[in-house]
């Protein structure tokens, strides 16, 4: 764990303002490209790396926290950050950023579609995006191995064996499976004992949430508005676009791909939102470009009643499940340094070292591996991992050799 340690000065802190965090965020969010492992290990590159102003360990704990929390998990990844570095306020400006580049294209494309009937083509210029986006990816798991685990062969082993079970059975069950096996994991590996009646009582104790709060409070009443159904019968559409995708929020468990087919049947089959081919285009859309897949969101919302639509139905996707993500990570934060804890987190810290490395695999051996697309993946490592390169170059030059294939018929 030595390895991991970064000491962060006063004056990279104070480098950490809201105007850092803002600028940071866009231009992440600008390439943040192939799910939410791509955009940590862009956050790993850009933050931990070259700006040294968080620690792997902050990066690793975002990780765990999201993973057992309903919600798009590189938005929640990332409220988590900004509200580790600058609080409420941080989080806030953080989620804005990441969002923008996504949505404002979004809402451009939603635009051209509903007035010009516009189809996106773009399958060919992205083609090699995915070798550069799996590379860094790599890179970065790479990275935290080296720095977590190093000749730690217990911890090796426990993240062989992540990568080999999540590449077998690739699920949001299996995901949380492993991450309580990290969690059982790590209390035998520290060698210290828990039998103490009084020590896990005191632990205990520590572990208060206010369900009361007014925000916990509104978030499980919509929650309960939307799963009993009691959305259908709201007349004003604004409320009821409201309810409905803040209900998705706080129900979307294991990321964006696994409420894809849940989402079409509501908006398709149930609230007749849109037609199934709508629908087909907003998830290309979405997948076409950077940031979570759930922007379709603002797809939908714009279709429905314009521009107020996209903004609410974006807030109320990302947002509620935000605010659970704050709320859980103070509680984390107040306790992670307990013992207990501490010897938890230290094994489900080698699993999301395993769940990094593996999606770096999967995203590769998905797309038709040409020639030039693992050339393009290999290069990208070396300049990633040996030369440190800036991830946001890697993933430009890699949609500009995309274009450059379109064109010229490579």
């Amino acid at each position: 764990m030595d390895g991991a340690v970064i000491n962060i000065t006063q004056e990279q802190k104070v480098k950490a303002n809201l105007k850092y965090l803002f600028f940071t965020f866009l231009k992440i969010g600008c390439v943040s490209f192939g799910g939410y492992m791509a955009l940590v290990a862009l956050v790993q590159k850009v933050m931990v790396d070259q700006d040294k102003v968080l620690d792997n360990d902050t990066i690793l704990d975002s990780v765990t926290v999201a993973s057992l929390l309903p919600g798009p998990l590189a938005v929640n990844i990332v409220a988590y950050i900004g509200y580790h570095l600058k609080g409420k306020a941080g989080a806030a400006i953080s989620m804005l950023a990441i969002l923008l580049p996504a949505c404002t294209l979004i809402l451009l494309l939603s635009w051209l579609y509903f007035t010009y009937s516009y189809k996106i083509e773009w399958a060919q210029i992205m083609q090699y995006v995915a070798a550069a986006v799996s590379a860094i990816i790599l890179s970065a798991g790479m990275q935290l191995f080296k720095k977590e685990i190093a000749k730690n062969y217990a911890k090796g082993l426990l993240c062989l064996f992540t990568i080999v079970i999540i590449s077998w059975f690739n699920s949001y069950l299996v995901t949380i499976a492993l991450i309580l096996t990290g969690a059982v994991a790590g209390l035998f590996m520290s060698g210290n004992k828990y039998k103490n009646i009084a020590v896990l009582t005191a632990f205990k104790s520590r572990f208060k949430i206010n369900l009361a709060s007014g925000v916990i409070g509104l978030l499980l009443v919509n929650e309960g508005i939307f799963i009993s159904g009691i959305y259908k019968n709201i007349s004003s559409i604004l409320l009821k676009i409201g309810v409905v995708f803040s209900g998705i929020s706080l129900s979307l468990f294991g990321g964006g791909y696994v409420m894809i087919p849940i989402m079409q049947s509501l908006f398709v089959k149930d609230l007749h939102w849109v037609t199934a081919q709508q629908f087909v285009d907003t998830i290309a859309f979405s997948q076409a470009t950077p940031g979570p897949i759930l922007v379709s969101a603002t797809f939908i919302g714009y279709k429905l009643t314009g521009i107020a639509g996209a903004i609410l139905a974006t807030v109320a996707m990302f947002g509620p499940s935000a605010v659970l993500m704050i709320v859980v990570s103070k509680l984390f934060k107040k306790n992670k340094d307990h013992s207990l804890v501490k010897d938890m987190v230290s094994g489900i810290k080698v699993v999301v070292i395993g769940l990094i490395i593996s999606s770096a695999f999967k995203i590769f051996f998905q797309q038709h591996l040409s020639i030039l697309f693992v050339v393009v993946g290999l290069v990208s490592l070396a300049m990633s991992f040996k030369y440190k390169m800036n991830p946001v170059y890697l993933i430009i030059g890699s949609i500009a050799l995309g274009v450059v294939a379109k064109f010229y018929s490579i």
